[in-house]
C-alpha cells in the first residue's frame, strides 16, 4: 500500500478564516469528510490524496479543509454524501456545488478540473443552479416530512407489517444488502411478542441476532459495523461503540426472554471486548476502534481489516492492534451506560452498574457547561448544545436514577430536557432542532434541521420524565415532538422501528413499580433490586426518599412509613403496599402475567 502524503495538502480546519480565505481568492471549497475508524478514508488518504498532481491542484486552486465526522456530526449531518469519505466541492459562501464519496486519482483530477472550470468560467450560472437545487431540495424536504395524523395504536400496527415485510427469513435481519444491524427493530419485535404473544415477532428478533453473530469477531469479541451482504457476509471490519451498544441490549434482552444461555454469553463476551478496547479506567468509552492496522502512520504499511481479522490472536499481535478513537463523546458513552445499566438489570452485573456510574459522574465533571453537555472535552468544552448529546446522556441519567435511586441524577436529566425545551424547540411545529441557533453559522449549517433518530430518543425521555415525574408539560412537549416527526416514508419502513417504541411508551403508561424509603436502607435497596432484575419490557422503577422527594407523582400521593414500602400500580391503580423483596417478586410476577396486552 502507498505511502500516506495527504498531509502535503494545506488542510485547514472548518473555521471562518478558510471561509473568509475562499472569498478574497474566490476560490471553491474542497471540504474532505472522513473517520478515524473508516477503511475508504485511509485509502483515499494513501491513493488520491497522495497523488502529487492531485495534491498540487488542490492546493493550487481550492481551499482545502478537512472534517472529522465524529468530531464535528454537525458538519456531518449537513453535508455528508452518502457515505465516508464524503467529498464535497463548495461555493466559497459553504453552499454545495457537487460531491461524491471515494474518488480515484483520475477521477478526482478530473472532477477538480472541471468544478474550477464551471466556477471560474459561468459563475452566474453556478450560483443560479446552487440556488435553484437548495430551493428544490427544501421544497422536497417539506413535502417528503408533513407528519401523518396517525398518532394512536394504527401507527404500531403499520410498524409491525413493515416489520415482517422488511424481515430477511433466510439470514435474518432486514432487506438485502447491505444488511446493518438494527437494535430498534430487535427492540420492538421483543415488545411486540410480550405484548401480543406473537411468535412470529419472536422468531424475527431471534433470527436477526442469529444471523448478525456473523458479523462478530471472534478472537478479541466485539460486532463489526456492517456486512456488505445479504448474508451478513464481507463485513465492514471498524468496531464502533454505538454497534457494541444496542447489540448488548439485544443480546441482553433475548437472554432475559428466551432463558438461553449462549444470548447471555454474547452478551458478557460484548462487554470484555468494551473493557479490553472501549473503556477508560477512569470513566467513559472511546467511540471507536479501526477497521485497519497501520492506518494513521503514514510510512506504515497499511494491513486492511480483511486480511487482519481472518488471523488468530497471535497472528494480529504480531502486526499491532488497530487504532482505538480515545475520544470520549458524551452521545455514544450515555448509549453505552445506559446498556451497562442493562446489564446490571438482566444479570446483576454490579460492577457495569459501577462503572455506568462513575462513567456519568465524569461526564458531568467534563462535559456539562452552563446546564448543557458539550461533544467531548479536548482541553475545553468542545460543541456544546447539541441535540444528541442532550439526550442521549439525559436518558443515561434516567437509567441511573431508576438503577440507583438517587435523585440527582433525575434532576440532571430534568435541567438537560429543560434546555433543550429553551433552547432547541421549535415553537412553531413541535421537535427539536440539532443544535442551537447560530447567526454567524456558515453554508449548510445555517439551516436548521430537526433530526429523526434524536428526536425519537427526545420523545421517549420526556415521555419517561412524565412518568417519573407527574409533570404534564413533559408529556406535552412528547406530544408535540411525536406529531412533528410522523412522517410517512419514515414510520412506515424499517428506519421507524425506533417511532414505534416512542409511540408505545407514550400510548401506554408502563407498569410502576415505586419504592418509598429512605435510600440506604437495606430493604429500599433490596426491593429497588427485585423491581429491575425483574424482566418487562415496559416498566418504571423508581425509589422515593421522603427526605430527598415529594411523595406526590401526577395525580399519586404515596404513603411513607417507619420501614420502606413498595407499590406496583398499573395504569395509576396501585396494588397494596409490599414491605419485602420476596413479597415484591411474588406482586410483580401475579402483574406482569395478568397485564392485558
Amino acid at each position: 500500500m502507498a505511502t500516506d502524503r495527504s498531509s502535503q495538502i494545506q488542510w485547514r480546519e472548518w473555521s471562518d478564516e478558510a471561509f473568509d480565505q475562499a472569498a478574497r481568492e474566490d476560490k471553491l471549497i474542497l471540504l474532505a469528510i472522513g473517520a478515524s475508524w473508516c477503511h475508504w478514508c485511509h485509502i483515499m488518504d494513501r491513493i488520491t490524496y497522495s497523488d502529487p498532481q492531485v495534491i498540487r491542484m488542490i492546493n493550487e486552486r481550492f481551499i482545502p479543509i478537512r472534517v472529522d465526522a465524529d468530531k464535528r456530526p454537525d458538519i456531518q449531518d449537513m453535508y455528508l454524501l452518502g457515505g465516508w469519505p464524503s467529498t464535497d466541492f463548495l461555493l466559497p459562501d459553504g453552499r454545495i456545488l457537487a460531491g461524491t464519496t471515494f474518488i480515484p486519482p483520475e477521477a478526482m483530477l478530473q472532477k477538480l478540473k472541471e468544478v474550477d472550470m464551471v466556477y471560474h468560467e459561468q459563475k452566474s450560472v453556478v450560483t443560479m443552479h446552487v440556488t435553484s437545487m437548495a430551493a428544490e431540495a427544501q421544497f422536497e424536504r417539506a413535502a417528503a416530512e408533513t407528519p401523518a395524523e396517525m398518532l394512536d395504536g394504527r401507527v404500531i400496527e403499520s410498524l409491525r407489517n413493515a416489520l415482517k415485510r422488511a424481515f430477511d427469513p433466510k439470514h435474518g435481519g432486514f432487506g438485502t444488502d447491505p444488511k446493518f444491524p438494527y437494535p430498534d427493530a430487535v427492540r420492538f419485535a421483543f415488545l411486540q411478542y410480550r405484548k401480543t404473544g406473537d411468535r412470529a415477532m419472536l422468531e424475527i428478533a431471534r433470527k436477526t441476532l442469529d444471523g448478525a453473530m456473523r458479523i462478530w469477531d471472534p478472537v478479541w469479541g466485539g460486532f463489526y459495523r456492517y456486512a456488505a451482504r445479504a448474508d451478513w457476509g464481507s463485513p465492514h471490519y471498524e468496531k464502533m461503540l454505538y454497534v457494541q451498544a444496542g447489540a448488548l441490549d439485544n443480546f441482553l434482552e433475548a437472554y432475559q426472554v428466551t432463558g438461553e444461555d449462549k444470548y447471555g454469553e454474547v452478551a458478557a463476551e460484548i462487554k470484555a471486548y468494551v473493557e479490553k478496547f472501549l473503556a477508560d479506567e477512569n470513566g467513559g468509552f472511546y467511540g471507536s476502534q479501526d477497521a485497519d492496522v497501520g492506518s494513521h502512520d503514514p510510512q506504515a504499511v497499511l494491513v486492511p481489516g480483511e486480511e487482519y481479522f481472518r488471523l488468530d490472536e497471535d497472528e494480529r499481535l504480531a502486526i499491532g492492534i488497530p487504532r482505538v478513537d480515545r475520544t470520549i463523546y458524551t452521545d455514544s458513552s450515555g448509549i453505552m451506560a445506559s446498556a451497562y445499566f442493562r446489564l446490571y438489570h438482566a444479570m446483576g452485573d454490579e460492577y457495569a452498574r459501577r462503572f455506568a456510574v462513575k462513567t456519568i459522574d465524569r461526564l458531568l465533571a467534563e462535559n456539562m457547561v452552563e446546564g448543557r453537555m458539550c461533544h467531548y472535552s479536548d482541553g475545553g468544552p468542545v460543541l456544546p448544545g447539541m441535540l444528541c448529546d442532550q439526550v442521549y446522556f439525559a436518558q443515561a441519567l434516567v437509567d441511573a436514577y431508576q438503577s440507583t435511586g438517587a435523585r440527582k441524577y433525575l434532576a440532571y436529566a430534568e435541567t438537560l430536557a429543560g434546555f433543550i425545551a429553551a433552547h432547541l424547540q421549535d415553537v412553531v411545529d413541535g421537535g427539536f432542532y440539532s443544535q442551537v441557533f447560530d447567526s454567524r453559522a456558515k453554508g449548510e449549517l445555517s439551516e436548521r434541521h430537526k433530526p429523526f433518530d434524536e428526536n425519537i430518543s427526545a420523545a421517549r425521555l420526556l415521555t419517561e420524565l412524565n412518568y417519573l415525574t407527574g409533570y404534564q408539560t413533559y408529556r406535552d412537549l412528547a406530544r408535540r415532538t411525536l406529531s412533528a416527526i410522523a412522517y410517512p416514508r419514515i414510520v412506515e419502513s424499517i428506519v421507524g422501528m425506533g417511532f414505534g417504541l416512542a409511540m408505545d411508551l407514550f400510548l401506554n403508561k408502563p407498569v410502576q413499580i415505586v419504592v418509598v424509603g429512605k435510600r440506604e436502607h437495606r430493604q429500599t435497596q433490596e426491593m429497588l433490586e427485585a423491581g429491575l432484575h425483574t424482566y418487562e419490557p415496559a416498566k418504571i422503577v423508581q425509589v422515593l426518599d421522603p427526605e430527598e422527594a415529594p411523595l406526590t407523582i401526577g395525580d399519586m400521593t404515596y404513603q411513607a412509613e417507619g420501614e420502606p414500602l413498595a407499590y406496583v400500580c398499573v395504569r395509576n391503580v396501585c396494588r397494596p403496599p409490599v414491605r419485602d423483596s420476596e413479597e415484591l417478586v411474588s406482586v410483580l410476577e401475579d402483574v406482569f402475567g395478568a397485564v392485558p396486552y
